[in-house]
């Protein structure tokens, strides 16, 4: 085990400050989100999901810029060579550059899953306070409507109470979205 840590102390650093800094920006972002008082009637709808949203696309912007650093070959042999900075322990991690993008990989994907189901519980909240008749403060809001056209809302997209699933609404929305980038792209 002393072998290990006089070998691999940097790696187990760096992995901790990235681990660090991907759970600082999480808990910043969702402790901003789920306080600041701007976002109080957006939370009165969606609830705690719309801070997970949040908080996991922060850390997915993180992660995607780092994903690509690892594997920067010119970057790389400039730290290892020409670099006179770099000292003999920098440079050795740099040989685990491949573990290193496959964990900010697999971070993605796990920002991705949260992002998504976040995401979900968000469609889920802004049908239910749509349909919603009994007069309470989310339900109200989902009903307030912009004065210049008519039928569209200041914090729920849903716009009619139809009584349609969240989940036959994202996929129409997604296609609607599908649909216009091909008629653009033609």
């Amino acid at each position: 085990m002393g072998n290990w840590v006089v070998n691999h102390w940097f790696s187990a650093l760096f992995l901790a400050v990235w681990l660090g800094l991907n759970v600082f920006l999480f808990v910043d972002a969702f402790l901003k989100y789920e306080k600041a008082d701007k976002y109080f009637y957006t939370r009165e709808i969606l609830g705690p999901s719309l801070a997970c949203a949040r908080a996991s696309a922060l850390c997915l912007n993180f992660n995607s810029m780092l994903i690509l650093l690892p594997v920067c070959r010119n970057l790389l042999s400039f730290l290892r060579g020409t670099c006179s900075f770099c000292s003999r322990t920098l440079r050795k991690q740099l040989d685990h550059n491949l573990t290193f993008h496959k964990l900010v990989a697999y971070m993605i994907c796990l920002h991705t899953a949260i992002h998504i189901i976040a995401h979900l519980f968000n469609f889920h909240r802004y049908s239910r306070t749509r349909q919603a008749t009994d007069g309470s403060l989310a339900s109200i809001l989902s009903g307030l409507s912009h004065g210049e056209k008519e039928g569209g809302s200041w914090l729920n997209p849903i716009q009619t109470p139809s009584h349609i699933t969240p989940t036959m609404y994202i996929f129409t929305v997604t296609l609607n979205i599908i649909l216009s980038s091909v008629n653009s792209n033609l």
